[in-house]
């Protein structure tokens, strides 16, 4: 079995081992987008995110210090761009996740992830809108939205 193949299967064992922990979650999401199966990437991030925002505070946030350190050496660096996007949309910072999605656009190496950071960018964008031109239609989506997350 080549190296990848088996990071991956360790990954996934650990993931089953350890379902309740955001970090092999979050790690296999970074394997992931390294290869380029953005949608996987970005189901384990979310998965990552809905793990931490089940626990009591506080919010595991290395991930995001290991992004602002990858980004502070690296300006361009990708995975570190797209896991903020993912986090701040996440998170609700809407207005951050359009800049970090504009910008993983620009860094962009292939077709694929270009289509999928401007396939974010743009929805993350309508809903920026959205909630600033219908502003009582936003809050009740949000809290359907709500409602339905418990």
């Amino acid at each position: 079995m080549g190296e990848l193949a088996q990071s991956m299967a360790t990954f996934r064992r650990t993931m089953a081992n350890f379902p309740q922990w955001s970090e092999p979650q979050n790690y296999y999401g970074e394997l992931l987008l390294d290869q380029q199966h953005f949608m996987d990437a970005v189901d384990k991030f979310d998965r990552a995110v809905e793990l931490e925002r089940a626990k009591p505070p506080p919010m595991n946030v290395l991930p995001l210090r290991c992004c602002d350190e990858a980004l502070r050496i690296d300006s361009e660096c990708e995975p570190a761009v797209a896991t903020l996007a993912q986090l701040s949309l996440q998170q609700g910072k809407i207005d951050h996740a359009v800049e970090m999605f504009k910008r993983q656009a620009e860094l962009a190496c292939s077709e694929p992830e270009l289509i999928n950071a401007l396939t974010y960018q743009y929805a993350s964008t309508s809903q920026l809108e959205f909630t600033r031109n219908y502003p009582e239609m936003a809050e009740q989506l949000a809290q359907v939205a709500s409602s339905m997350a418990m």
